[in-house]
């Protein structure tokens, strides 16, 4: 007889100890059966940053799922109490669950069945239970979306509450407001001015505008002002107009010591004597831009290595992919995994092993060409996309060069490590027209060279697609 799972208490939690401190990553797994969880935790025994929660009563795996918070959930479809589609449809319904990275395990392998539970709002769909390399392949490549995903979130919140921390800051002080007349001149300047630009109130005064705008750009940035200017007059001879000239626009400002920076100007005109007159609040927004740079920048790189993410690597396959079509070029694809990586981090800690992975992907753009792409897929995986390969030897003497860049020993900080690389060749379009297909043959290849021996390539070639099942 199954014994159900208790609200708030799981029937199993397996729980494997982060070995370097870090956050364990929970994996929810809702099945009737207690033998999958077994299963399961036996395939991510060299993964000790999982911790598996296993639950063989559906009724209450949302509960379970909202009291610890799991990085992704595995359903199995076929339950008595409740099939997996339905729980599946329950964790979508809610706010929290929405993005959270669900997958489907069944027997079953059926097109119907694999739609149906995508268009429930399923991530992926196994038959369960694969190889332990491609589950642990999928895990991490779920997981990593779905942190990038609150990375990102995190990011746009932060700048939104320093964007409202610098709205109250402003209200309490006085931002920089200038006046000037018809001719340019100016005849109004505040402290925030002198704050921001770094010229007296006493030093601008009856000096024109120009001062505050870098010499390159003074005809385009005057072209806006004149038409300003023209619209004021004809506001004054009574000529209709289309619309107020009052604009907010961003320009580049220069300060007193010669530095350049991105400012937004709030301008307004009105008339004296007939007279159109001008006047702008002026923002410093280097913060802002800064903060909006780190966000595009976050989305796109690699914090630690600088190369593109997954998310960019995927956008560059897709782009390369189209152009070596029309072009009619050849294209490799590599996967690598660095050898005994884990043993380095795990002996000598976390900066040993940022320091080694830094190392490494400088190294791997050294082994390539400008156009082509050096990725880091996430952990000790990188990926390179090779553009416009005529032979296929041509690939090989990359990757040979790369294997030896990589056997190389590395000086560390704290000492000198060796470590080897295993890496799987695929090309397009022998191999592969779509994005998938490469992606799971490189993949393929890639174990299938450490397996052998580590240290080594192996060519994707059809018949070797069962052997890594």
């Amino acid at each position: 007889m199954k014994a159900p799972c208790v609200a708030g208490q799981p029937i199993e939690q397996v729980v494997m100890e982060p070995r370097t401190g870090t956050p364990p990553i929970r994996i929810l797994l809702v099945d009737d059966q207690a033998i999958t969880g077994h299963l399961l935790k036996r395939m991510l025994a060299d993964a000790p940053e999982m911790v598996v929660l296993t639950c063989t009563d559906p009724r209450t795996a949302v509960q379970m799922a909202t009291e610890h918070d799991p990085a992704i959930i595995l359903l199995d479809l076929v339950m008595p109490e409740m099939d997996g589609l339905t729980l599946l449809r329950q964790f979508r319904a809610m706010a929290r669950f929405v993005h959270m990275p669900v997958i489907l395990l069944s027997s079953l392998e059926q097109a119907e069945t694999k739609a149906q539970a995508f268009q429930a709002g399923a991530n992926d769909y196994l038959v369960k239970l694969p190889d332990a390399v491609e589950m642990l392949a999928r895990l991490r490549y779920h997981v990593d979306n779905y942190f990038n995903r609150l990375q990102t979130q995190r990011a746009q919140q932060a700048l939104m509450e320093s964007e409202q921390r610098f709205r109250l800051v402003t209200q309490s002080i006085s931002e920089a407001i200038i006046a000037v007349c018809p001719n340019g001149m100016v005849h109004f300047w505040n402290r925030g001015a002198e704050h921001i630009f770094g010229y007296t109130e006493q030093e601008m005064l009856e000096r024109s505008i120009d001062l505050l705008i870098p010499s390159r750009l003074h005809v385009p940035y005057f072209r806006k002002f004149y038409r300003m200017h023209i619209l004021g007059h004809r506001v004054r001879a009574g000529v209709p107009r289309s619309g107020p000239p009052d604009q907010t626009m961003e320009l580049l400002g220069v300060r007193r010591d010669g530095e350049e920076f991105p400012m937004e100007l709030s301008v307004a005109t009105w008339q004296t004597e007939g007279e159109p007159f001008y006047a702008a609040v002026v923002r410093d927004v280097t913060e802002r831009k800064r903060a909006e740079e780190k966000i595009r920048y976050q989305a796109h790189y690699d914090l630690l290595t600088d190369l593109p993410n997954r998310n960019l690597f995927l956008k560059r396959l897709d782009e390369s992919l189209v152009l070596a079509e029309r072009q009619k070029k050849r294209m490799a694809l590599l996967f690598i995994d660095l050898d005994r990586f884990k043993w380095v981090n795990d002996t000598l800690g976390h900066d040993a092993g940022d320091e080694l992975l830094q190392q490494a992907a400088w190294r791997m753009k050294q082994c390539v060409r400008r156009s082509d792409t050096v990725a880091r897929l996430g952990g000790d995986e990188f990926t390179i996309i090779l553009f416009d390969v005529a032979e296929v030897s041509s690939a090989v003497r990359v990757v040979d060069n790369l294997l030896q860049q990589l056997s190389t020993p590395f000086p560390l900080t704290r000492q000198e490590v060796t470590i080897s690389g295993s890496v799987g060749v695929t090309f397009f379009p022998e191999d592969g027209t779509d994005r998938e297909s490469l992606l799971r043959n490189a993949d393929h290849a890639m174990y299938i060279a450490k397996r052998s021996g580590r240290n080594a390539y192996w060519l994707f070639t059809p018949e070797q697609a069962d052997l890594t099942q």
